[in-house]
């Protein structure tokens, strides 16, 4: 199998003339039969006639581009599937959102990340289209999505996109009935959806405790429903976290201490003290009303200048569908409470946060290649027991005094702001590296397409693209 990348130039056709015609050069390279084949682009296909031609660029008839919803000028990676005799364009990428706009920024402040995906996509060949779910017609089998052209983007009608990358950022919204639909529809249709759902806290810990290997970095958590939950965990740890189960950045989480003197409370924002275990108890039940609550023990991390720290790796599926860190990076809380960037803190690299952080209490000290290996357990151990399909975790780690490491949560929704980029100063006129996880949410992408790696080559969608802009230039 061979890809090749190229634009499909849109001509009026006549009746004693093929639908689309292909140089002979990427006839011989994808071993493409002339004749009656079908072309598919997204959900749309349609039976076509094909011929070779001498001209340099590939050409399709403006009626055949139209029934395909396939947009002029987008540069889209070609392959051949000779077992179903089909010509494939792609990779076409959809990412859900919950809601769009049609002026300013439109995905609010998703939008650079937008921007970058699209663009990338772009450059490589294939296409970033982005939609809500009140934007697919179900009937039609199209959606009325957002793609970008020359800086700016334009809403275009387009059949159903080869995968779906789940971006919904509202954990109620993705409880909707529309939202299991979607899932469903897509199931049944064969789209692969991925990032499925919001992970719950609680069934995390509920499935890693069942794994046999998972256990060793598990820190003990319990429900939170009675008081006696609360004092039995105080009681065997002395401090003890209280977090939303379905939390997030860092949000209502609350450090509890038993002391001499009573019970101490502290949040991000203040510290309260109580006498006696009753108090304690109804001041917290007061604070976790109407919300599942964990209660973890609390664990000696490291940390700087008396502010947590902790470890979070993004581990992805790369474009041979397996998982690989993609980035691994130290938080520094700028409170005693939490490290999250979204509360204040702040970014370091991993291998310097193991130096400047303390303290230690002997010499094992865990090393980037430990948390990293660590990292992609949980991601092998979840994906073992989660329903559904996720490439993407958040996974956020704690190394303690001692030098061992703990699973301190996962996300399944880790944030895509510029915020949580460390960035290594450019001269002024040079642009920003691409994020490595536009790149392998892209390469997964692609290889949901069906644009696996090639077994004979070894070359990526990305060394592709390369190579095709050397071939332009001579």
């Amino acid at each position: 199998m061979s890809y090749v990348r190229t634009i499909l130039k849109t001509v009026e056709a006549n009746a004693e003339q093929a639908d689309l015609c292909l140089p002979h050069s990427i006839i011989r390279k994808c071993k493409i039969p002339v004749g009656d084949l079908t072309l598919r682009f997204g959900s749309s296909s349609s039976h076509v006639q094909v011929r070779g031609a001498d001209a340099a660029a590939a050409r399709i008839s403006s009626a055949l581009a139209r029934r395909l919803y396939l947009p002029q000028g987008i540069p889209l990676i070609l392959r051949y599937d000779s077992s179903r005799e089909t010509i494939v364009m792609g990779p076409y990428i959809g990412i859900l959102l919950l809601d769009v706009k049609s002026t300013g920024e439109p995905f609010g402040s998703l939008t650079p990340f937008m921007d970058e995906v699209a663009d990338i996509c772009h450059r490589r060949g294939g296409l970033v289209s982005v939609f809500t779910i009140a934007d697919i017609d179900w009937d039609a089998n199209t959606v009325r999505g957002m793609i970008r052209r020359q800086g700016s983007w334009q809403f275009h009608t387009l059949p159903l996109p080869q995968c779906i990358y789940n971006r919904v950022h509202s954990r109620h919204a993705e409880k909707s009935d529309q939202v299991d639909s979607l899932i469903q529809h897509c199931k049944d249709n064969g789209i692969p959806f991925f990032n499925e759902r919001f992970l719950n806290k609680w069934n995390v810990y509920k499935i890693l405790a069942d794994r046999p290997a998972a256990p060793a970095f598990l820190p003990k958590t319990v429900c939170f429903k009675s008081s006696e939950d609360l004092k039995r965990m105080l009681q065997e740890f002395r401090t003890v976290y209280a977090k939303p189960a379905n939390g997030s950045m860092g949000k209502g989480i609350y450090r509890i201490r038993a002391g001499a003197n009573g019970y101490q409370i502290a949040n991000s924002q203040s510290t309260r003290v109580w006498k006696d275990f009753s108090s304690l108890h109804r001041h917290l039940q007061k604070k976790c009303a109407g919300k599942l609550y964990l209660l973890q023990r609390g664990l000696s991390l490291i940390g700087f200048q008396s502010r947590p720290a902790d470890f979070r790796v993004l581990v992805q599926k790369n474009r041979s569908g397996e998982w690989a860190v993609t980035s691994l990076v130290a938080r520094i809380g700028q409170n005693r409470i939490v490290s999250n960037v979204a509360r204040g803190g702040s970014m370091f690299p991993a291998a310097q946060a193991l130096q400047m952080c303390g303290p230690w209490q002997n010499s094992s000290r865990p090393s980037v290649h430990t948390l990293s290996r660590t990292a992609l357990q949980v991601a092998r151990e979840l994906e073992h027991s989660l329903d559904g399909h996720y490439a993407e975790f958040g996974i956020d780690l704690g190394v303690d005094v001692h030098g061992r490491i703990w699973l301190l949560e996962v996300n399944s929704k880790p944030s895509k702001s510029d915020q949580t980029v460390i960035t290594s100063p450019v001269a002024p006129q040079s642009p920003r590296r691409p994020r490595p996880s536009v790149i392998r949410l892209l390469d997964y992408a692609a290889y949901l397409s069906g644009y696996k790696p090639l077994k004979r080559t070894g070359k990526s969608i990305k060394q592709l693209y390369v190579k095709s802009k050397k071939e332009n230039r001579r």
